[in-house]
């Protein structure tokens, strides 16, 4: 753990302690997964710009579509 310093305005503080204080929600914990849901949200939208990058560069060869398609089915028998 490490801790820091950070700057915030007295609305958002404020808004915060009135949501945070009856729940019994810690500060710390609240800003630790406002910052976890800013980070899945930058790797999700980098790894879709990724792969469109990547399709752009490689195209789907709509042939290739029908043999995946038929791999991922197989007889019970």
């Amino acid at each position: 753990m490490k801790n820091i310093k950070i700057t915030l305005s007295d609305q958002l503080v404020a808004e915060i302690d009135k949501l945070s204080d009856p729940l019994g929600v810690d500060f710390s914990r609240i800003v630790e997964e406002a910052l976890q849901a800013w980070l899945r949200r930058h790797y999700s939208k980098r790894f879709g710009e990724e792969w469109i990058a990547a399709l752009k560069k490689y195209p789907d060869d709509a042939g290739r579509a029908e043999a995946w398609f038929e791999s991922q089915y197989w007889s019970e028998q």
